[in-house]
């Protein structure tokens, strides 16, 4: 039970900030004074608090108890997550999800380094951060479909999808070990005498720009087909959560893929986003968006998850928590600019502004693809060991 206990917390972090994404539209309208995109703050604010507290987080695991410092994120996570669906003030709500942000931000890169703990071996390590994002994917596939549903009898309803929390609580309680931090002399010693590569945060602007493309889809597609009337609510949400079919499988065949196309994964991966997202701009009809969101979600399995493995061959292990926290903690931050980035290239006045956001994602993530091909030819082909 002990990788279903640390899975079980990856179906939450990714999803999270975005599982109340099919309700977007249904509470623009319930506050008729906020703009599109104070609405999309709902989704992103928790992302930019995220990023402080996970590093924040991965330091203090220096000095608590991992599976002590993931239950304090979970239980921050359930309290504040569903307590958004209960307030009747916009800032009152926003700071909800500044509050549900701390708990996500000590739990994310938490869920990935635990995974470097308990797989030192580096195939098995690859197949389970596969695993991982299949996990992430299939948190999606069922949050996204049932905060549809809920959101189409109220948009508060749509806050109850993160009380699944509790099972991570419970699996995590009985069944993960505790991790109790580094010796002080031990700890010392070797963050004195090794300092972490600059190509570490080169790594974590490449999986931010991953992560602003991917988000674009959670953040504007409930506003496009509002827009269009290509669908409601209800409808959104299973788009969004049936993109994550194929994000699942791209997970559980991620181990393969790379044996097959090693550095060129992500490349490769850029391409297939980038084509459902120009499906998705050229679409006119619910049956072709569907299309692309599916493309869409196979690209993303392919690419999220390939990150986190060029680790090892940046830093060492005893670094290895940090430069998790630092990756993770930085591409969420991606989610966070995802509106911004695509408001620099569109004008909002546009009728065509919704599908051109899709355009400018599209471009982006072949571009970010092409420069990770290029960056990783600079890495060395095997893990760093310690000095």
């Amino acid at each position: 039970m002990l990788m279903p206990s640390i899975l079980s917390v990856s179906l939450l972090t990714i999803m999270a900030p975005t599982a109340i994404s099919p309700a977007l539209a249904a509470i623009r309208e319930a506050f008729p004074q906020i703009s599109a995109t104070q609405a999309k703050l709902v989704l992103t604010l928790p992302t930019l608090i995220m990023m402080p507290l996970g590093l924040y987080s991965a330091r203090l695991t220096a000095r608590i108890d991992k599976k002590k410092l993931l239950l304090v994120g979970m239980t921050l996570f359930l309290v504040f997550g569903v307590a958004g669906g209960f307030v009747n003030d916009f800032r009152l709500l926003l700071l909800m999800r500044v509050l549900f942000g701390i708990g996500l931000g000590i739990m994310t890169p938490l869920s990935t380094s635990l995974i470097f703990d308990f797989a030192p071996d580096p195939g098995r390590r690859s197949k389970l951060l596969g695993i991982q994002g299949a996990s992430n994917q299939l948190g999606g596939l069922v949050f996204m479909s049932l905060s549809g549903v809920l959101a189409n009898i109220s948009w508060r309803y749509s806050f109850l999808c993160y009380a699944f929390v509790i099972v991570s609580i419970v699996l995590t309680t009985f069944f993960l070990p505790s991790i109790p931090p580094l010796q002080p002399k031990e700890s010392a010693a070797g963050s004195g005498k090794q300092r972490l590569d600059k190509k570490l945060f080169i790594l974590a602007f490449f999986a931010m720009m991953i992560f602003a493309c991917y988000f674009v889809i959670n953040t504007d597609l409930a506003l496009f087909m509002d827009v269009e009337g290509i669908g409601d609510a209800e409808e959104c949400g299973y788009a969004l959560s049936l993109m994550r079919i194929p994000a699942i499988l791209a997970g559980v065949m991620l181990a393969w893929i790379m044996r097959k196309l090693k550095d060129w994964t992500m490349s490769f991966a850029s391409v297939i986003m980038a084509a459902g997202y120009l499906i998705i701009a050229a679409s006119h009809s619910y049956g072709i968006l569907m299309v692309g969101c599916l493309i869409v979600g196979l690209g993303g399995g392919f690419a999220l998850p390939p990150i986190s493995l060029f680790l090892p061959r940046i830093v060492t292990p005893r670094q290895r928590t940090l430069g998790v926290a630092i990756i993770m903690s930085v591409a969420q931050l991606g989610q966070f600019i995802s509106p911004l980035y695509t408001d620099l290239f569109v004008n909002s006045a546009d009728p065509e502004s919704s599908r051109m956001r899709f355009v400018v994602s599209a471009i982006t993530t072949i571009v970010i693809g092409l420069m990770i091909l290029a960056f990783a030819r600079t890495l060395p082909k095997k893990p760093i060991a310690e000095n």
